[in-house]
């Protein structure tokens, strides 16, 4: 019990001192940062909103600088028929194989154009939609092509 009383007396004759004495610790302080010490550490990064970075011209994936991913001719038909399930595009259309099929992401999924068989289509992943020559498709699972008929 005496010992608690005496730790008590010690914790309260610190605090009394330290607000009466008002000790000037900036030298501590001083003494760091010649050593290199501080607060400082790493990299610093802006964080919420700032007006200079609101102003910088952000450029999606595969566009030139200022154009805005949009569908264009074949997937725009094919986004009148597929609806929201398409989602929007995030980068622009650009070519994936050498024969010239293109494909473009969008929030959603993948919209492709096929060259050899002149097909855009769309994929979720698992549900699939297309215009082919013979007309409007969907169908699900992996296959990645239209289902013959």
């Amino acid at each position: 019990m005496y010992l608690l009383i005496v730790l008590a007396a010690g914790v309260a004759t610190a605090w009394w001192a330290g607000h009466k004495l008002g000790a000037d610790l900036s030298a501590i302080t001083t003494i760091a940062t010649v050593l290199g010490i501080n607060e400082r550490t790493g990299l610093t990064k802006p964080v919420g909103y700032s007006q200079t970075i609101a102003n910088q011209q952000v450029t999606a994936p595969y566009c030139n600088s200022g154009q805005i991913p949009a569908f264009s001719a074949g997937l725009t038909n094919l986004k009148q028929q597929v609806g929201n399930a398409m989602g929007t595009p995030v980068e622009c259309e650009h070519v994936a194989t050498p024969d010239g099929d293109t494909i473009q992401g969008t929030t959603t999924g993948l919209a492709s154009y096929t060259r050899a068989n002149n097909t855009v289509a769309f994929t979720d992943g698992w549900r699939h939609w297309a215009l082919a020559p013979n007309g409007f498709v969907t169908w699900e699972g992996t296959q990645s092509d239209p289902p013959a008929g």
